[in-house]
């Protein structure tokens, strides 16, 4: 990890699916001005280590400073080349977390479709929903109040239904690593294109929405946010250029 070198740094803070890939040629013409400035890189993803780490290898590309993986559940810090989960924001997550609780008490709703193993962890439930979406979250929020279980439901693609503990997110793991890295928030830029991506957005964090997005974060209007025209990499060079980055 860095240290307190790392003072007055900027730092990027890119989604993968759907807005740092899509677009190699842009890619690669991004991560070489991000090495070139010197800039701390995380990625922030869907995707767990080892999805992650397989992009890394595929692309042939450096591993970033830190990773939030799986929505904001998990945080690796980059330790002597190697990716480290960071045991500190565990810790803090599982505070007010009764992962059971949510299982059985939304067992009966025949809209919701349980994803692959691989998907499911200690800190996030996922589903599919594909057909009745409102009515269904409303039921689920409804349950989920009487039951007094605190959780976060991000609902994003039309079809990813995850539920995190309420302390967790991309937009909380976020701030967890600006302040292990002593940055300033407004050295901070993050990236995004899509609804799992909203809360780093929503908190006021200087935004590029890449112009392939999808609807629930197109459709955000804070003024920190930057809503590209072109799409995935390239989105992001030129909100980088808006912000005064490069």
């Amino acid at each position: 990890m860095r240290d307190a070198s790392t003072v007055d740094k900027k730092l990027i803070c890119a989604d993968l699916d759907g807005t740092l890939i899509g677009d190699d040629d842009a890619m690669y013409k991004l991560l070489g001005i991000i090495d070139s400035q010197d800039f701390l890189l995380v990625f922030s993803t869907g995707r767990h280590l080892r999805s992650t780490l397989a992009f890394i290898d595929e692309k042939i590309i450096r591993k970033p400073d830190a990773c939030i993986c799986l929505v904001g559940t998990e945080v690796y810090f980059l330790q002597e080349g190697e990716l480290t989960l960071d045991n500190g924001w565990s810790q803090i997550i599982s505070q007010d977390w009764d992962r059971e609780k949510i299982v059985r008490l939304l067992a009966d709703i025949k809209e919701l479709l349980w994803q692959d193993e691989e998907w499911q962890t200690r800190f996030k439930i996922s589903y599919f929903l594909r057909e009745n979406q409102d009515e269904v979250l409303k039921e689920i929020i409804h349950r989920l109040e009487k039951a007094k279980l605190k959780t976060i439901i991000i609902y994003s693609c039309g079809e990813f239904l995850d539920f995190l503990p309420l302390k967790s997110s991309k937009a909380g793991a976020i701030k967890y690593i600006i302040d292990k890295f002593n940055l300033k928030r407004q050295d901070v830029v993050v990236c995004g294109d899509s609804g799992n991506d909203l809360d780093m957005f929503t908190l006021g964090f200087k935004g590029i929405i890449v112009g392939n997005a999808q609807p629930e974060l197109k459709n955000f209007n804070g003024e920190n946010a930057y809503h590209a025209v072109a799409q995935y990499s390239a989105g992001i060079i030129e909100g980088l250029r808006h912000f005064d980055f490069i």
